[in-house]
């Protein structure tokens, strides 16, 4: 797993994820979500380049977005992969399961 964080705005900030998401980069990812979550506002998840991921990865973003509306703080995710999609429509579920799905 690839993760690196971007913005210039203090109140949100866009964490990258790339690679393959897995059980093995479950904890770092958990990680990574939770402290970006707590630093800012907004959060916003790039996806575009993930190659692979596993329900565990659509279990640790569904958890965000809910940890996020608990604290009043937005979450989105962007630019959905057919490499989530697929395991998004395997477990039957759709993108909104992340809460706001922007494209950009």
């Amino acid at each position: 797993m690839n993760c690196s964080e971007s913005g210039n705005d203090p109140a949100s900030t866009t964490l990258r994820l790339a690679g393959s998401l897995d059980a093995y980069a479950a904890a770092a990812l958990r990680d990574e979500l939770s402290r970006a979550l707590n630093e800012r506002p907004a959060l916003a998840v790039e996806l575009s380049d993930v190659e692979s991921c596993d329900f565990t990865t659509i279990q640790l973003l569904c958890a965000a977005r809910r940890a996020a509306e608990r604290a009043g703080k937005l979450f989105s995710t962007r630019s959905l992969p057919e490499s989530v999609g697929s395991v998004l429509a395997s477990l039957g579920l759709s993108p909104e399961v992340f809460g706001s799905v922007r494209k950009d």
